[in-house]
């Protein structure tokens, strides 16, 4: 089995408490830990906190109601009593957050490493291990290995008499390169500052969910500067959910009234939150459940937009402008399942492009040709797509050698 061993030893440099415990993306620095520790396929979590924190007793109660394990210890010898010898641990010190390559590489068979980076001056907040190298703050070792802990006194560093051990038994040693410890493998915090220096690189690599010119110049980095004080609130993506799903049942009943540019008014402004929820949660440990969020939301607009097509019509054009938003449906379906060509993806539509043409075409008082509209934009995009993508070029296959 998979062991955890978190360190809370150390405090921020700002002296406000255990630097895990610094706010994070809606929560703490140790959110983020467990998350890496649990993709590691850790099964049990130890936290390594010599003085006692209420915030650290709630997380435990939590997980435990969640059914995981979780466990404090104030020393080593505290340590030694949760874990048999054929376990294996993982231990992460204060303020280490891997990236992914270094989770999948720990996630795989349980294996003794040492991750360590060349000495340079960049480096200087890491421990040294010789002349050479400095430790990065995560090793992974056999548990039989505690056996030589139970005996250091109580005022020792854990994670140091860790890393002595793994040196003395000549564990192998990963060494991340300069290159990949620019791009982030390790990120090191240490207070609220260098926190707010990684809240700040995380925002930058944020990957946009679309890329057409609406999400890309207008969404995008509205979301960016949104994300920074939403983070603070831990309930907030539950509000924008909320939020986003009203905003869709009020824009329905309003189109039942025949209010239509207030119906496209709430329909984009709860897509719009939705979009916002969406990038929060990219983050957290919900990232790659389904949106149902996101999928009720669209069932929502186009019940509204269905609802405002009947009242625009008359009896001869109902039947014609049906099988129109049939078609337009589709061709949505079809663009979010397909994938996109690099050259047409500013044009890409979504139902929130979809939704701004509409209301443009609702106050100047033509919906039903704004529905033509977004049918032949969106058709078009998808015959274009397909061209290019026939047309372009594919690269030769790499055989194995």
């Amino acid at each position: 089995m998979k062991l955890a061993l978190i360190s809370l030893a150390k405090d921020d440099l700002d002296g406000n408490g255990p630097i895990a415990l610094l706010p994070l993306f809606g929560g703490t620095l140790l959110d983020l830990q467990i998350r890496a520790a649990h993709r590691f396929g850790c099964e049990k979590f130890i936290f390594l906190c010599p003085v006692t924190h209420g915030a650290l007793l709630q997380k435990i109660d939590a997980m435990k109601q969640q059914g995981l394990d979780a466990e404090y210890v104030r020393s080593p010898s505290d340590l030694v009593q949760y874990a048999t010898d054929q376990d294996h641990i993982i231990y992460i010190a204060d303020g280490i957050l891997p990236n992914a390559e270094i989770v999948e590489q720990l996630s795989g068979a349980p294996q003794e490493l040492l991750f360590t980076v060349l000495h340079g001056d960049e480096y200087q907040e890491f421990e040294r291990i010789d002349l050479n190298q400095r430790w990065l703050g995560i090793v992974s070792l056999n548990t039989s290995r505690l056996s030589a802990l139970i005996d250091i006194p109580d005022d020792w560093e854990v994670g140091s008499a860790l890393l002595r051990t793994a040196v003395q038994a000549d564990c192998p040693r990963a060494i991340i390169s300069d290159r990949r410890m620019g791009s982030g493998a390790i990120a090191h915090v240490q207070s609220e500052i260098s926190a707010e220096q990684y809240t700040r690189r995380k925002l930058r690599d944020m990957p946009a969910k679309s890329n057409n010119f609406l999400d890309r110049f207008l969404l995008h980095p509205l979301a960016k500067r949104s994300l920074p004080r939403l983070w603070r609130k831990k309930a907030a993506p539950q509000y924008l959910g909320i939020f986003a799903l009203t905003a869709g049942a009020a824009a329905i009943l309003s189109a039942a009234f025949g209010y239509a540019i207030v119906s496209l008014v709430l329909l984009l402004t709860g897509s719009v939150a939705q979009y916002i929820r969406a990038a929060m949660v990219q983050f957290g440990s919900a990232a790659t459940a389904r949106d149902w969020a996101g999928l009720a939301l669209d069932f929502l607009a186009a019940t509204a937009v269905l609802i405002l097509l009947v009242k625009a019509s008359v009896a001869l054009t109902l039947a014609p402008n049906l099988v129109i938003a049939f078609l337009l449906l589709t061709h949505l379906l079809l663009s979010r399942a397909g994938a996109c060509n690099r050259r047409l993806a500013l044009m890409k539509p979504d139902m929130r492009l979809i939704l701004l043409v509409l209301l443009l075409a609702t106050i100047f008082g033509a919906f039903p040709y704004g529905l033509y509209g977004a049918t032949l934009y969106s058709g078009l995009f998808l015959v274009l797509d397909r061209y290019l993508t026939k047309d372009s070029p594919e690269k030769p296959a790499l055989r194995d050698r």
